[in-house]
């Protein structure tokens, strides 16, 4: 909730966030899903889902009031969990371990894995070229600081999930999330440093882009107020833990026999919540297929309303 002191204002639902890839997306989304579906008029209060950006393309369907946020996260770990994530050894012929020993000319060269991903993904997604120069990649970083209103940091989440709420004037109840589509944390494989320098020599674009916005965020914190950040995640991290108490949430493996929706691998963490006849418990446990799914069949139904009003 907004402190006595903050200045009053109107929660904002035109919520543009693009989905990057492997950037803890996924967890930032389910803060977005709204309770009540969009209005009727061409236009869409929330777009919330993967999407390679195109701003003259997004901005046909968008309020001019829309709040624009994206993610980015460190590009070696990016990398790496695309990399495991889609499987792309069976494409590459060889495996993450063995980028320190082979050629970066060889590396640059790999095609993009089903023609969408591969090397610079955060800018690929951005809707950039990946092979640009230095030049053009700071007039494409220059132009997302402008076109963007908040790029979180996968990093630092709860510091964004906090800089999101007052963006969009939200309450802190409306940015608890739970992790999803997160790999537990026994199955995360750790980075040897010559395989990690090794991708982010790959992905320097994306370096060079994420370090102007991990920069660009600790000025955010600092002109928010440091302790006042601190008490702010402090809040949130207990709410969180008061929704994980209130509906029994517990973390179990992804293909749990015991999940009325279950994750695409038991590698990530999934929850059963207790207390299911909650929407709110429902939505923070569900992953985000079968969320997308039940809007979809929500619009469909709102669509088929309207067909015979």
């Amino acid at each position: 909730m907004m402190d006595e002191d903050e200045p009053r204002c109107l929660p904002n639902q035109h919520v543009m966030f693009l989905k990057t890839h492997k950037c803890a997306s996924t967890t930032v989304q389910a803060s977005m899903i709204p309770n009540k579906l969009m209005p009727r008029h061409g236009k869409v209060d929330l777009f919330a889902v993967h999407s390679r950006l195109n701003p003259p393309e997004h901005k046909r369907i968008l309020y001019n009031d829309t709040r624009w946020i994206t993610i980015v996260r460190e590009p070696s770990t990016l990398y790496e969990s695309l990399f495991n994530f889609f499987h792309m050894k069976h494409g590459y012929g060889f495996d993450l371990s063995q980028f320190s020993t082979r050629p970066m000319s060889e590396l640059e060269s790999l095609p993009r894995y089903g023609g969408k991903f591969g090397k610079n993904q955060m800018l690929f997604d951005l809707g950039y070229q990946v092979d640009m120069s230095v030049t053009e990649l700071r007039s494409a970083i220059e132009q997302l600081d402008k076109l963007f209103d908040l790029v979180m940091i996968s990093e630092y989440m709860d510091e964004s999930l906090v800089l999101l709420r007052h963006l969009l004037c939200w309450s802190l109840h409306d940015v608890v999330v739970f992790a999803k589509n997160a790999r537990r944390q026994e199955v995360k494989p750790t980075l040897e440093p010559q395989t990690q320098q090794a991708l982010r020599e790959l992905n320097s674009a994306d370096v060079l882009l994420y370090n102007h916005f991990v920069a660009k965020h600790r000025r955010t914190v600092y002109e928010f107020g440091v302790q006042r950040m601190a008490n702010e995640v402090s809040a949130l991290r207990s709410l969180r833990d008061e929704y994980y108490e209130d509906c029994g949430a517990r973390e179990v493996k992804g293909r749990d026999s015991s999940l009325k929706f279950k994750e695409y691998s038991g590698l990530v963490s999934a929850y059963v919540t207790a207390n299911n006849s909650d929407q709110n418990c429902l939505m923070l446990s569900m992953p985000e297929l079968p969320i997308v799914d039940f809007i979809r069949r929500r619009q469909k139904l709102l669509l088929n309303v309207d067909k015979l009003s």
